[in-house]
């Protein structure tokens, strides 16, 4: 499987810090820098970044692509450190609260209400983008929030993603196209489909779908309402689902599992070009199909950020701005590792670098652009991140 979920001993070991460790740069100094005097300053220097490690082919680009090209072009040693954003966070509150004014992480991989909890703690270093010179390719509309989110400099869009259903073509014939013809499936196909818990961030978001389909636009702009309809069709779905709804996959690693086996028939995600590299290697069915459902697919803008007390800055900067390079940024569209969408707009770059875009392949489980026409939805409130988290397990998975 190339989804792998990280032990927590080795994340324990790595929250455990790394001893004494030399004051940072004031940030006063590192942002008022050129990008000249920070691309100086950060030769010869490790760099921590800290991200989710459940998916092989991104554990790859970093590992395969992104480390070498540090090192040779900017004499930079960079560690991958795989942790749940969440306790990233977590880490950071602890570390803010004990006045721990040089930590050990440098680069954060983060969006949604991750974003809004540090942004809204103090837990970032500050207006990062106003010094990175890539920040000029990227499409403002990406950048301007994170799931409602103002971003106010403060991260810098690594890249963009549709949510999207896979399923195999062998065992569904005729798929579901909306959220009614999906309920009558699931009944007519019992143990077939299930989602992740509403912890996971794809769950939540299947939860979120479900709202947009179900529910009024006034409801939808109120946090504070019941939703009783979201939760009565989830109820309706409940007995029908893998194992009867009695337990559900913690993380969208073991729904892609269940998938790979055959035990369910549908798996989904962010990222349209989720299932291509697993196609290929084998793990997902050949006959693998992307679904967008008539309800629409959430757009999904995701960041790189620096924490308060980074070690290294500098390194933090010159890392960021390496991933927000059109090369960088197509070597992640480019399904050999990642398939990642790019947070590029792609008319600001040369005509070479928009050709090399748009001659990347695309393979059959990957949706056609026409086929997010008049689908592509806007990130709810992030309010309701933690309502779903709150209300699901009483009102659904009781």
């Amino acid at each position: 499987m190339r989804k792998q979920i990280i032990g927590i001993a080795a994340a324990g070991l790595v929250l455990a810090g790394c001893g004494n460790t030399p004051a940072a740069p004031t940030q006063n100094k590192v942002l008022g820098s050129s990008y000249t005097t920070i691309e100086k300053e950060a030769a010869d220097t490790t760099v921590r970044m800290y991200m989710w490690g459940g998916d092989d082919g991104i554990n790859a680009y970093i590992d395969e692509y992104l480390t070498p090209r540090l090192k040779k072009e900017h004499q930079i040693t960079l560690e991958r450190v795989p942790i749940e954003t969440a306790d990233i966070i977590q880490k950071l509150r602890a570390e803010k609260k004990a006045g721990k004014e040089t930590g050990v992480i440098d680069v954060i991989w983060i969006n949604g209400d991750n974003f809004r909890n540090a942004k809204k703690d103090g837990l970032l270093y500050g207006e990062i983008t106003k010094v990175l010179p890539n920040m000029k390719y990227v499409d403002p509309q990406a950048q301007g929030s994170d799931s409602g989110t103002p971003t106010d400099e403060l991260e810098a869009a690594w890249g963009k993603v549709q949510y999207t259903f896979h399923y195999d073509q062998a065992s569904v014939a005729n798929p579901p196209k909306d959220l009614k013809t999906l309920k009558s499936w699931v009944k007519q196909n019992p143990g077939k489909f299930t989602y992740p818990e509403v912890t996971d961030f794809t769950g939540n978001a299947f939860v979120r779908h479900v709202m947009y389909g179900v529910e009024s636009k006034e409801t939808l702009q109120d946090p504070k309402a019941d939703f009783k309809k979201t939760w009565a069709y989830l109820n309706e779905l409940k007995p029908y689902l893998w194992k009867e709804g009695k337990t559900y996959p913690k993380t969208l690693a073991q729904l892609d599992q269940l998938y790979a086996k055959g035990d369910v028939s549908f798996t989904m995600g962010f990222n349209e070009r989720r299932a291509e590299q697993e196609v290929k290697t084998g793990t997902f069915p050949k006959q693998t199909r992307p679904l967008i459902l008539e309800e629409g697919s959430i757009a999904s803008t995701h960041f790189l950020t620096i924490p308060f007390n980074a070690p290294n800055p500098n390194g933090a900067l010159v890392t960021i701005n390496q991933l927000l390079s059109a090369e960088a940024q197509l070597k992640k569209f480019d399904a050999t590792y990642w398939g990642d969408g790019t947070s590029l707009d792609l008319s600001k770059l040369n005509q070479q670098e928009q050709a090399a875009f748009a001659d990347v392949p695309a393979a059959a489980s990957t949706p056609k652009p026409a086929d997010f026409n008049g689908k592509v939805r806007a990130e709810l409130d992030p309010e309701l991140f933690d309502l779903i988290r709150k209300d699901w397990p009483e009102r659904v998975a009781r």
